[in-house]
């Protein structure tokens, strides 16, 4: 099945900048008495992921996965921040979300739809054409891609494993000896969501850049095609392997 490229590819960084880190800067600017108080600033700051899927929804036939991930983190956070909920509860959702990204990973294979394509082998990064009818070719590149993306998507689920640690361990940094509902509280929580995406989100953007390279490399041991016929619109196959 061809996969169009898209005249217009998305910009991750710039989704992630819209839905989770302005609305964070909104929670923690905003949540002052004199501004908008906790209440208004998280609804404004809901805006930001709500309107941006909305948009996407209409303009593209589909759904953005950094307007749900905004939507919910900012709507969990600041929602136990109204609610008054002990600091270390705020630190088990912090940990919570990316452990179920974690386990996404692996279980997508299950459902036949793998995250792992969804974020790194897409059209506008690699010529899924070619590799698709490379796989098709023979059944033991396609078994053997399979594998390949399988223990890709491990090394990704991994990766969100440490960063729900780590996320645990800076919410109760950030949140522990301030009063649940207060506007410290709150701010923190907008602290959270902005430093949580930088701190830990950096370290993320690197395994993930492993993890491509990683399986960039497997797909070309495995198909005998070469990088420029993975990354770019070529037609060629400078190498051929055997089946087995």
């Amino acid at each position: 099945m061809s996969s169009p490229v898209p005249k217009n590819p998305p910009n991750p960084l710039f989704e992630i900048a819209l839905t989770i880190v302005l609305p964070s800067l909104v929670l923690d600017k905003l949540s002052k008495p004199e501004m908008l108080g906790p209440f208004g600033a998280l609804v404004v700051s809901l805006l930001f992921p709500l309107g941006f899927g909305v948009w996407c929804w209409y303009k593209k036939t589909g759904w953005n996965v950094f307007s749900i991930l905004g939507l919910a983190t900012i709507l969990l956070s600041g929602g136990l921040g109204l609610l008054k909920l002990p600091a270390v509860w705020v630190a088990v959702k912090e940990t919570a979300m990316p452990l179920i990204i974690a386990v996404a990973f692996p279980l997508s294979h299950r459902f036949g739809k793998p995250l792992i394509q969804a974020m790194l082998m897409q059209p506008h990064i690699m010529n899924v054409n070619t590799l698709q009818a490379k796989a098709a070719s023979s059944p033991w590149i396609k078994e053997q891609l399979d594998q390949c993306t399988f223990k890709a998507s491990l090394g990704m689920g991994g990766g969100m494993v440490l960063s729900s640690i780590a996320n645990f361990f800076l919410a109760l940094y950030l949140l522990n000896g301030k009063e649940p509902g207060s506007e410290a509280f709150v701010k923190a929580l907008g602290t959270l969501n902005w430093a949580g995406t930088v701190v830990i989100g950096l370290p993320l953007l690197v395994i993930m850049m492993v993890v491509f390279m990683w399986l960039l490399n497997r797909i070309q041991r495995i198909t005998g095609l070469e990088r420029d016929d993975l990354l770019n619109p070529g037609k060629t196959v400078r190498r051929q392997v055997t089946s087995q």
